[in-house]
């Protein structure tokens, strides 16, 4: 498992909301470029699945994701068919803001078509690394704007 954390001076029901938010996360993410509900699924609930966007160079693809943790203020995660990761975020107060924690695991074997993919270098040969880079940037960039809010 692979996890990164940051202090944020906002109160978690903001930074819930802004993590939450499938549809918004292109903003903060440096690979995702957002996602959309698939329906009935309008908001973050345990089973809504969601269809992600994403880029890395010139190449982009979508995923098919279901929500698996979702509680206001506190935690919210979910799992990407293709890949089989399951990510998530995890709210803990702290003073008068949170620590925001963003995690990723294996729950299962990609099938050979990802595999090959992630193997031919196209969405980079240092690909863990650049998921953990990637979600420190995120991360960063949550704070701004949660801070600003």
């Amino acid at each position: 498992m692979d996890e990164v954390s940051i202090s944020i001076a906002a109160p978690p029901e903001r930074v819930w909301r802004l993590v939450s938010d499938v549809t918004g996360m292109g903003r903060f993410s440096p690979e995702c470029k957002g996602g959309s509900w698939v329906a009935p699924a309008t908001a973050p609930a345990v089973g809504a699945r969601f269809r992600g966007r994403n880029r890395h160079g010139l190449m982009s693809w979508t995923t098919d994701c279901t929500v698996v943790e979702c509680e206001e203020g506190k935690v919210f995660a979910f799992e990407v068919a293709q890949s089989k990761v399951r990510w998530g975020y995890r709210i803990e107060p702290d003073g008068d803001g949170v620590v925001l924690t963003e995690w990723r695991e294996h729950f299962g074997r990609p099938n050979v078509l990802i595999r090959a993919f992630d193997a031919s270098g196209l969405v980079g040969f240092r690909r863990e690394r650049l998921m953990v880079e990637g979600m420190r940037t995120t991360l960063t960039r949550i704070k701004e704007v949660a801070e600003r809010e």
